[in-house]
């Protein structure tokens, strides 16, 4: 599961450059970083290993630039040109959101 990724100390470099470092379960080192007297850690790291904020994370949107917040996702459609998600409820609509017919004209909606 891509949420299940661990954050380790060396994740998403160049990013965060207050980051404090901390040990998890002694296991492994991660890091936080403090907004407003409160520290956080709610990264989700990129294939590429740039981070972005959970928050990202499956909101048809590719935030990471290589697509892996949007990986295994199941609110959503992928476009077969990849260049653009939908929400699911928009495939074999009736009505066309993918600039390449995708979304209806497919195995799945019967028309091919």
């Amino acid at each position: 599961c891509p949420l299940l990724r661990p954050v380790v100390y060396d994740s998403c470099p160049g990013q965060f450059p207050d980051r404090m470092y901390t040990l998890v379960n002694n296991q492994y080192l991660t890091f936080v970083t403090k907004s407003r007297n409160t520290l956080h850690n709610n990264f989700f790291v990129c294939k590429n290993n740039r981070c972005v904020d959970y928050e990202k994370v499956c909101n048809l949107v590719n935030d990471c630039g290589d697509g892996s917040d949007e990986e295994d996702c199941t609110n959503h459609f992928q476009c077969s040109s990849k260049d653009l998600y939908i929400p699911v409820t928009d495939k074999c609509d009736g009505a066309i959101h993918c600039l390449d017919l995708s979304d209806e004209c497919n195995e799945q909606c019967g028309k091919e």
